[in-house]
């Protein structure tokens, strides 16, 4: 809830409970209604002068759209931590953190809610030499279609970015930044973007060592620089991010603790010229009120809606279901 909404909410608690004891005449009514348009008014100017929160004039907010547990007989089918949705939500590509890809296409209703997937394709990640991955190689994170076609991958382990011009072609080496041999073993590239300009970006899931903020890395004339950097706060991790456009980034935050369970945060981070304005929580879910969401991917019905689907990793485990969740973005 924004700052605002919270304080508007006490001070309506503030007076209501006195009027609610002694009943409730038209001069009560009346002399509730004053003080609580009063506290409306100057308790926002108080905390909040004129111009010190532009962002709330601007906040967007999230609606739940679609939920389904995905269920496919194949034991290949789960750890998935990374998707790409086609642009209009009909077709995905997930990947698993095996080096494994599925390829469908989402069965939905006339107001485009899930229902459920169908699997046309399915085959292993291959490497620059056309073999299948092996090792510490095969923990592959994010997927993003490229805008000339082909997919983006990345990898954390033996941390390091793939492309291939098809899900069943080699893949071709891109450069990487000097960090990316500091990134913790476990910890590394899980998050790759694409803005509408078509410029790769690329997040890890903790800081490179010996550093206290992520990095977020945008490649350029075929290098990769540190375009910005983010604190991430409260025990999260990054495991996925997507541009809405070339201004907004959504990024998916998880932690885990076995009180807890699994919490998931979005957040939406503006840019204004390369450098982050604001940052505005989109979403931070109850414990255990989802299963272990990694992937996040984007994309709009016939009337331009803006949808974030996101995919749950259940780590080949029979306690954790592979579910998605999607998302309206109200602007």
């Amino acid at each position: 809830m924004p700052k605002r909404g919270i304080l508007i909410y006490y001070s309506n608690q503030m007076f209501l409970p006195c009027f609610l004891h002694i009943g409730c005449s038209s001069l009560i009514e009346k002399m509730y209604s004053t003080l609580r348009t009063f506290a409306f008014s100057i308790i926002p100017l108080i905390f909040f002068p004129s111009g010190s929160c532009p962002e709330i004039a601007n906040a967007w907010r999230l609606e739940p759209f679609s939920h389904q547990i995905l269920k496919y007989e194949d034991p290949d089918f789960g750890g998935f931590s990374g998707i790409s949705m086609s642009s209009d939500g009909n077709g995905f590509v997930a990947i698993s953190d095996r080096a494994i890809y599925f390829k469908g296409e989402m069965v939905r209703n006339n107001a485009k809610k899930l229902m459920g997937i169908t699997i046309s394709d399915h085959g292993k990640i291959l490497n620059s030499k056309g073999e299948e991955l092996s090792g510490k190689n095969v923990d592959s994170e994010s997927i993003v279609r490229s805008p000339e076609k082909g997919y983006y991958i990345s990898f954390e382990s033996n941390n390091r970015i793939m492309f291939h011009n098809t899900l069943s072609s080699p893949g071709k080496f891109l450069p990487k930044h000097p960090d990316f041999n500091r990134l913790k073993f476990n910890d590394g590239i899980e998050a790759l973007a694409i803005n509408e300009t078509g410029h790769v970006f690329a997040i890890p899931e903790l800081p490179p060592k010996g550093d206290q903020k992520h990095p977020i890395y945008k490649l350029e004339k075929q290098q990769w620089f540190v375009l910005n950097t983010l604190k991430i706060s409260d025990g999260f991790k990054i495991t996925d991010a997507e541009f809405i456009d070339d201004q907004n980034l959504i990024l998916v935050e998880r932690k885990f603790t076995f009180l807890d369970g699994f919490q998931i945060r979005l957040r939406r981070i503006l840019f204004e010229k390369d450098k982050i304005k604001s940052i505005q929580v989109l979403l931070e879910s109850d414990p255990w009120e989802f299963y272990n969401l990694e992937g996040l991917s984007k994309w709009k019905d016939e009337y331009g809606n803006i949808y974030l689907t996101l995919i749950s990793d259940n780590q080949f485990s029979p306690l954790l279901e592979t579910e998605i969740r999607e998302f309206l973005l109200v602007k």
